[in-house]
């Protein structure tokens, strides 16, 4: 048998075994019962996930802040705002990661 040392408070445990002094991480299953219900239903929505396709398509996947490889389709007047621009292709963006964590940070939605 393997054994292994927890890094937080050194107790000896079975290899591939969780120590009790380490915390519960929330899953997504919390995080999407916290966040509110109607902007999950959008974005899971089928007309949502076309668009933004379809965008990240025209767009050929390249972040239009940076030029590098975009992951996100990012609204330029937040949904929260105004709902109507929800499926304004003008209202869209595509951005990296960290632009679009930029973009956030910044309060600029």
């Amino acid at each position: 048998m393997l054994y292994k040392y927890c890094q937080r408070c050194g107790k000896l445990l079975e290899y591939g075994s969780k120590c009790d002094c380490v915390p519960e991480i929330k899953s997504k299953k919390y995080y999407k019962r916290k966040y509110n219900k109607v902007y999950t239903k959008f974005y899971n929505s089928k007309e949502w996930r076309m668009l933004s396709a379809r965008y990240m398509s025209d767009k050929m996947y390249t972040c239009e802040l940076c030029g590098k490889i975009a992951t996100n389709v990012h609204h330029k007047i937040p949904i929260q705002l105004d709902w109507s621009k929800c499926l304004d292709y003008n209202n869209l963006m595509a951005l990296c990661v960290s632009c679009h964590n930029k973009q956030h940070n910044k309060g600029v939605y």
